[in-house]
């Protein structure tokens, strides 16, 4: 699916610099970007849980070390 990308003069350049460097066209850098973000927000996703799980079976052993 095609979509139009508006970006500022800054945003523009810094784009067509990153595609220069890794010899990528400039829709293949938003589209590693974007699958960047997405693993990284899974990922916090997942690290969160991950947490909330470990503090509520611990949370006896958690509030002892605290002390």
């Amino acid at each position: 699916m095609a979509m139009t990308l508006r970006l500022d003069e800054a945003h523009d350049e810094l784009l067509e610099a990153l595609a220069t460097k890794f010899g990528r066209s400039k829709t293949e850098v938003v589209q590693i970007a974007l699958d960047d973000f997405a693993a990284r927000a899974d990922k916090s996703a997942r690290t969160r849980a991950a947490f909330d799980r470990i503090r509520t079976r611990d949370a006896d052993l958690l509030d002892r070390l605290a002390r």
